[in-house]
């Protein structure tokens, strides 16, 4: 039953019996007699998934009674119907009240965690129906002063189905309701739950429980629990430190009495798993709760190489013999987790990790790999260059400091500390490593432990040649790259979009640098050596006046610098290349000196011919004064000559005018 333009019908569903529908009232044919005679009225066409609708007053008398006595009052079933319909499970109910935390640190019983969610799942359809005036003239049939009426025959129809535990009566129902939608979940929590203001002193525990558990000297639980009694107890001052604000031993009252908690109730408190977030974040060290409790992203490797090298710097595992730990820095391709550079130092600064990116752009200069597409960095040691990086690389990441887990280069640090340092070198570990292979002996000198030390050249060479082998071992993933080493990976699957190296950018932000002058129209000298600019053309980009130009360069492995890149004014120039000397005695000409000397001879024979055609463009003129109409005092500028010469002539000139100009 239900209502349909505020008239009361009953759906074709209930009324027709049919072998699809065998609880009908009666058959299909009697149905159609009675609408031909007009014994009943149909309302509301049957149509797709909607069955007919017809007024139920328009029935006849034995129907009426057959209805009622097979479903109940009509009227009431009607109100029943809309208020059914919108009864919908509450998702963020179950979950509120699955958590719920009592003031006692216990959680919900799950039988009443469920009946506190259908509770609400019902009171939701009303307050649906009661807050939408159409959906309520539908509901009550336009009647809406007998609303809670007629809510209970709802409410009361669907208490079993629903499972709810809804007052009965209507003005309980209205309460309940009335506070629901004033406290919402909270309000339908009973009271022997040490619900209300039970719960709300609940809070203040929480928070102070979880305030004494975080103090400087980090209390076990069983102390926190000590502290609590004696506070409530009136032998321990608790205060605010920032307001100076004292707690009270009043707020914490129930039913007259102090609120006393039991060790396991402080512990269940501080072991829940939203606390133990809160209390750990200010307990524990930023790297230890990045690496223990804070959510990670999950990630997986690039498929090409020089998508993205990642950097980071590293003590040696081994002490110095002066003391001191060496620091080195290492940049790794991603993909193939090649060591693609390093630099080493006994101190940890910029010029460590300037070392690594020169060694890096060396190995890419010398096998002819383009530009990586992103770096990854830690801001420390490198916050000086992120512009400079920017420049160079498409992509740049900066890693959050003290985050080991975030960056790639960590996992490479320690594969190669863990696999080939520790079979080719001794003494890595460290004497407190309760792992036995990772053990180091130490000896005792003077009453002192010591541990075995190395010098400075000897754990350099130990270690790069440790880079090597490590390039040169299988690649961690075989299935995907069947006996490649990780040398092979990087050299055979480079990334297609990575373009050649700019190295005049590269050199500019990384490179070494000097102040230098252009010198007879064709070189510069840098590091004691001769650069020549590749044109004379470039003399025309140059400032007027100054020869003044800024050399970047980047020496090879054996220190040999055979290129500079020129800058003035900060403009990029030209690439000067060395200029390579000719023997003066052709007899001991070999194919180097031929091309020195065609190298330099076609410089020169450019710069002549410059020369020779801009005197060629040169205008010879003459400087004129008028003195009389046939007579003129003329000086003439010959261009050619080595000096002026002034007489009077008498002839015609042609006149220039500025227009010409």
């Amino acid at each position: 039953m239900e209502y349909y333009n505020n008239i009361l019908c009953v759906s074709g569903t209930e009324l027709i019996h049919s072998e699809s529908n065998p609880n009908g009232i009666i058959p299909q044919t009697s149905y159609d007699n009675f609408q031909r005679r007009g014994q009943l009225t149909v309302v509301r066409r049957a149509c797709l998934g909607k069955p007919a609708l017809i007024d139920f007053n328009t029935l006849p008398s034995g129907i009426k009674e057959l209805l009622a006595s097979t479903i109940g009052v009509p009227a009431e079933e009607a109100a029943v119907k809309p208020f059914k319909d919108k009864i919908m499970p509450d998702a963020k109910a179950v979950e509120y009240y699955s958590h719920y935390m009592l003031a006692d640190g216990r959680k919900l019983p799950d039988a009443a965690a469920r009946e506190y969610s259908a509770n609400a799942s019902v009171l939701n359809a009303i307050k649906e129906i009661k807050g939408n005036a159409s959906v309520s003239r539908k509901a009550l049939g336009g009647n809406m002063k007998k609303f809670w009426a007629k809510a209970l025959v709802a409410v009361n129809n669907v208490r079993v189905e629903k499972g709810h535990t809804l007052p009965a009566a209507e003005i309980p129902l209205k309460r309940k309701y009335e506070r629901y939608v004033e406290m919402g979940y909270e309000g339908l929590v009973s009271g022997k739950y040490c619900n209300d203001n039970s719960r709300k002193v609940s809070d203040k525990i929480e928070n102070l429980i979880m305030s004494l558990y975080v103090l400087p000297n980090k209390p076990f639980q069983m102390d926190v629990h000590t502290m609590y009694l004696q506070f409530i107890a009136g032998q321990l001052k608790v205060a605010d430190r920032e307001t100076g604000e004292l707690f009270k031993p009043e707020d914490f009252i129930n039913n007259g009495k102090p609120l006393e908690l039991s060790a396991s109730t402080i512990k269940n408190y501080l072991n829940q798993p939203k606390n133990r977030v809160i209390v750990d974040k200010v307990r524990s060290g930023g790297h230890r709760f990045n690496s223990i409790t804070r959510p990670h992203h999950h990630r997986h490797a690039p498929e090409y190489s020089f998508s993205k090298i990642s950097m980071d710097d590293r003590d040696l595992p081994r002490k110095c013999d002066n003391g001191k730990w060496v620091k080195s820095y290492y940049a790794y391709d991603v993909t193939s987790g090649c060591v693609i550079g390093y630099a080493y130092s006994l101190d940890k600064n910029e010029r460590l990790f300037i070392d690594c990116m020169q060694d890096m752009f060396r190995l890419i200069d010398r096998n002819g790999f383009g530009m990586p597409m992103e770096v990854e960095v830690e801001n420390h040691l490198v916050n000086k260059f992120f512009d400079d990086l920017a420049i160079m690389f498409p992509f740049v990441r900066i890693c959050n400091p003290g985050n080991s887990q975030e960056k790639s280069a960590e996992y490479f640090n320690k594969a190669k500390k863990y696999g080939i340092e520790k079979k080719t070198q001794n003494g890595i570990g460290r004497w407190w490593s309760k792992h036995e292979a990772y053990t180091v002996d130490r000896d005792k000198v003077n009453d002192e432990f010591v541990e075995k030390s190395f010098t400075y050249a000897r754990l350099v060479a130990d270690d790069i040649a440790a880079c090597k082998a490590y390039n040169n071992m299988l690649h961690p993933k075989q299935k995907k790259y069947p006996g490649k080493t990780r040398w092979e990976v990087l050299v055979e699957n480079m990334n297609p979009n990575s373009r050649p190296i700019s190295k005049a950018t590269v050199y500019k932000a990384i490179g070494e640098h000097t102040s230098t002058t252009i010198m007879r129209n064709q070189y510069c000298t840098v590091q004691y050596n001769k650069y020549q600019i590749p044109s004379v053309e470039i003399l025309d980009r140059m400032m007027p006046g100054n020869y003044s130009v800024e050399a970047y360069y980047l020496p090879d492995n054996e220190g040999l610098i055979s290129e500079v890149y020129l800058y003035q004014g900060g403009a990029f120039l030209c690439k000067a290349e060395k200029i390579e000397t000719y023997n003066t005695a052709k007899a001991e000409w070999t194919n180097v000196d031929k091309q020195g000397f065609m190298h330099q001879s076609s410089y020169v024979a450019t710069f002549d011919k410059m020369a020779k055609d801009g005197k060629g463009n040169l205008i010879k003129v003459a400087l004129v004064n008028e003195v009389s109409e046939n007579t003129m005092e003329v000086k003439v500028i010959d261009t050619s000559a080595s000096s002026v010469t002034e007489e009077p002539v008498k002839s015609e000139f042609k006149k220039w005018s500025l227009e010409d100009f």
